[in-house]
């Protein structure tokens, strides 16, 4: 895979999101940079010394964020009325989210498409962070991938809402540092129910089905699952 969305001589997309609105690149190298720390602390075999004096580093950088953390936090999510353009992206309604968010480092991200057919695609290559059994993705990766790819799935119909069924079917191991898909479409709609098949791909190999029901929500009981008492900013343990 190529370079993605902005970063260095990837494409450039505009965020609407208040929290990145001008600051796109950049927010994106940071991301990316924690991504490569992250997957570095969990191979490297520097000695104790060197150790010490890299969490020490780290830390600093650390408390040189902090202070710019606002209390209240910016919103997670974009607002559906700026995301109302047919060219908008797959990505551009959660870019802090776990799976695909450009902007959250525990994120791949898996990189998402819309493809004909009503499709929807997501491209990864798993890293060291994201192992289970030896050199394949951890299973409960995979499940929660799954999760974000078939929502946006459910959203390209105009619907959305929360999760209310997923089941898989493993029937070979996925493996890291490949490029593997992942891929969903809407089988069928019964009232508020949207059921949704989905399919993760090594090259023509199936690794694992998966199916699912969500349930269709209006727009205010969406947003008020996100009114639910949170910390207002991050605490240390």
């Amino acid at each position: 895979m190529g370079p993605h969305l902005n970063q260095p001589g990837g494409p450039t997309r505009t965020s609407r999101h208040p929290a990145v609105t001008g600051r796109e690149r950049e927010l994106r190298r940071l991301a990316d940079a924690v991504r490569r720390l992250t997957e570095l602390t969990c191979v490297h075999v520097a000695d104790a010394d060197v150790t010490t004096a890299l969490a020490e580093a780290v830390e600093a950088v650390n408390a040189r964020l902090a202070p710019f953390v606002p209390d209240p936090l910016p919103p997670r999510y974009l607002h559906p009325d700026l995301l109302s353009s047919e060219e908008r992206h797959p990505h551009d309604g959660s870019l802090f989210d776990y799976v695909i968010g450009l902007y959250n480092p525990l994120a791949l991200p898996v990189e998402m498409e819309w493809a004909d057919g009503g499709r929807v695609l997501g491209r990864a290559r798993f890293t060291r962070p994201y192992e289970g059994p030896p050199g394949c993705v951890h299973g409960a990766v995979i499940a929660a991938c799954f999760d974000q790819v078939m929502v946006l799935a459910m959203m390209s119909t105009g619907k959305g809402g929360p999760t209310v069924h997923l089941s898989y079917d493993f029937t070979r191991p996925t493996p890291l540092h490949r490029e593997i898909v992942f891929e969903a479409v809407v089988d069928r709609v019964e009232g508020r129910k949207i059921f949704v098949e989905g399919r993760l791909l090594d090259g023509d190999d199936v690794c694992v089905s998966a199916h699912g029901m969500f349930v269709d929500l209006d727009r205010e009981a969406i947003e008020r699952l996100g009114h639910r008492a949170t910390p207002a900013t991050p605490t240390p343990d």
